[in-house]
C-alpha cells in the first residue's frame, strides 16, 4: 500500500517500444528489445504502485499507454518527443493533481528494490529537497526526486548528474545523493546486458529475461 502523508507522484518516462534499447541491438533483435522494454515497464509499475497513490507513465506510444492503464498506472500522452519536455509536462500534470513532489524513475532499472524507493522518499521528508541517484559512472541520473515539483529544471542527457547537482546548488538547495548498487545499475549497453544476465538468480526468471520467447507484441 502507498504510504506517507506527503503526496509525491512517481513519473516514469517511456519511449515507444520499437525505439527503446537500440544500444542493445548487438545482442538482441528488435522483437526481443521490444519485449524487454515491455517487461521493464511492467516491473517498474508493479514496484512503484506499492509506494505511490499515483504513478504517471508519459509516452507517445499508444501501446505503452494501454499497458500502463492495464498495469494500474496513469497514462499521459506525450505532447512532443524530447525527454526533458516530457518530464516537465508530466510534472505540471502532477502539480495539477495536488502533488507536493515528484520522483522520476526510468524503466531501465532491472534491480530496483522497494528499499531503494523507500530510501528516496525518506531522504525527501523536508521541502525544499532534491534527491539524486546517479548511475554507476556518476555521469547520468537514474532517479530524481524533488519537492516541490519543478524545483529545478530537468537536465537528462549527457552529464545529467552533475548538471542536476549544479541546478540544485544554484537555488540554494543542498542536494542529497543516494548511491546503491541496485539503483546505480541501468540496462543500457551490451556489457550491461551481460552483467544483468549473470546476476539472475532464478532459472524461471532467467529463461524469461534472456528472451528466449519470440512472441510478437
Amino acid at each position: 500500500m502507498p504510504s506517507g502523508s506527503v503526496s509525491i507522484v512517481c513519473i516514469v518516462p517511456c519511449k515507444p517500444y520499437q525505439e527503446a534499447k537500440t544500444r542493445l541491438a548487438a545482442c538482441l533483435n528488435v522483437t526481443q528489445r521490444m519485449w524487454l522494454s515491455r517487461w521493464l515497464l511492467s516491473r517498474v509499475l508493479r514496484l512503484t504502485r506499492r509506494h505511490f497513490a499515483r504513478v504517471v507513465v508519459i509516452s507517445r506510444d499508444p501501446r505503452v499507454l494501454k499497458d500502463t492503464q492495464m498495469g494500474g498506472g496513469l497514462p499521459l500522452k506525450e505532447e512532443g518527443s524530447d525527454l526533458n519536455a516530457a518530464l516537465t509536462q508530466a510534472s505540471h500534470f502532477a502539480s495539477a493533481c495536488g502533488a507536493d513532489g515528484i520522483l522520476v524513475l526510468p524503466t531501465d532499472l532491472p534491480f530496483l528494490t522497494d528499499r531503494d524507493v523507500q530510501t528516496l522518499l525518506r531522504l525527501a521528508t523536508d521541502a525544499p529537497a532534491v534527491v539524486i541517484a546517479p548511475c554507476r559512472r556518476s555521469i547520468g541520473t537514474n532517479a530524481l526526486l524533488m519537492r516541490p515539483p519543478l524545483l529545478i529544471p530537468f537536465a537528462f542527457g549527457p552529464a545529467s548528474f552533475p548538471r542536476h547537482l549544479a541546478s540544485a546548488r544554484l537555488i540554494g538547495v543542498r542536494p542529497t545523493v543516494l548511491r546503491t548498487p541496485t539503483l546505480a545499475f541501468d540496462l543500457d549497453t551490451p556489457e550491461d546486458w551481460q552483467s544483468f544476465c549473470s546476476q539472475l538468480s532464478f532459472q524461471a526468471e532467467c529463461e524469461t529475461l534472456t528472451l528466449k520467447r519470440t512472441e510478437c507484441l
